[in-house]
């Protein structure tokens, strides 16, 4: 008895020396960035993994066996630091694309939904509907092939409009509302500018046109419906693919999208657009019955 307990204490401290030591760099220590560190650090660390977490500025890292970094200024600065695994959390596909593309031992969990989700999304709020506007922005106008496979799948049509400046975004919306009834907004950075979305949703709401957006601050904006996975969501996700990627080294492989979302629904706006939409309990059942 007392030799098992001796080797059952020796094999448990092998386990705690060979813990793998995961570097997490937050772009920000606040906010949606340190609540998905917390989120993962919660789990991994309630399994005996060495989790330490810091901002880029106060980045040292000590060996660790991967780093995780949340934010695109966090991922800028993993990818300055090569020779380690990068899981990137916080960063929408174009972004990450457009930053680690190509780059051996980098992949990411992204912050966007999949198209054909939010489409997906769309037709169950809205039935009947037959065509949605896009505004592309230089940076998201790669996507317009992968948008018209996804409202291909979805049964509807998809209309886009390419702009190149934010003052181009009114003129974009007016001429895709003569046939969609309802607007997608994707993340880029000239479509969905911080000090214009107050103008973005005013327009939107009288061209009474609802919008899907992708963050719950959108949402509270004067979107209609947003499709995200939330920071505990992604923290917890992440947690899983790094626990089962682990074995010697870490083998995470290729970029994915969430599998985990949140259906957020505008009260507010519906009721000004005169809009019946179902709770937002029911939309996600419906769209997780889907995947």
């Amino acid at each position: 008895m007392a030799c098992g307990a001796v080797l059952g204490c020796l094999g448990w401290s092998g386990l705690a020396r060979s813990a793998p030591a995961i570097d997490v760099l937050v772009s920000e220590p606040a906010g949606i960035y340190q609540e998905t560190a917390a989120s993962m650090a919660q789990v991994l660390r309630g399994e005996g993994w060495k989790v330490t977490v810091s901002t880029p500025e106060r980045h040292a890292p000590q060996g660790p066996d991967l780093t995780v970094a949340i934010g695109t200024r966090a991922l800028e600065a993993a990818l300055a630091r090569p020779g380690r695994p990068v899981l990137s959390l916080l960063v929408p596909r174009l972004t990450y694309e457009r930053l680690a593309a190509g780059q051996a031992g980098v992949t990411a969990l992204y912050l966007d939904q999949p198209l054909q989700r939010q489409l997906q999304l769309l037709v169950l709020a809205l039935p009947g509907l037959k065509q949605v506007g896009v505004p592309l922005g230089p940076m998201s106008q790669v996507q317009e092939p992968a948008l018209r496979r996804a409202a291909m799948t979805a049964g509807i049509q998809v209309g886009s409009a390419q702009i190149q400046r934010g003052q181009d975004l009114r003129a974009a919306l007016d001429a895709l509302a003569e046939a969609s009834e309802a607007f997608v907004l994707l993340p880029d950075p000239v479509v969905a500018q911080r000090s214009t979305l107050q103008s973005l949703f005013l327009h939107t709401y009288r061209l009474r046109k609802p919008v899907l957006a992708y963050s719950a601050p959108l949402a509270e904006s004067g979107a209609l419906l947003a499709l995200y996975a939330t920071p505990a969501q992604l923290g917890e996700e992440a947690a899983a693919w790094v626990r089962e990627s682990w074995g010697s080294a870490f083998r995470l492989g290729a970029p994915r999208y969430p599998q985990r979302f949140t259906v957020a629904v505008n009260r507010t706006v519906a009721r000004s657009l005169e809009i019946d939409l179902p709770g937002e309990a029911v939309l996600t059942r419906q769209l997780e019955a889907l995947q």
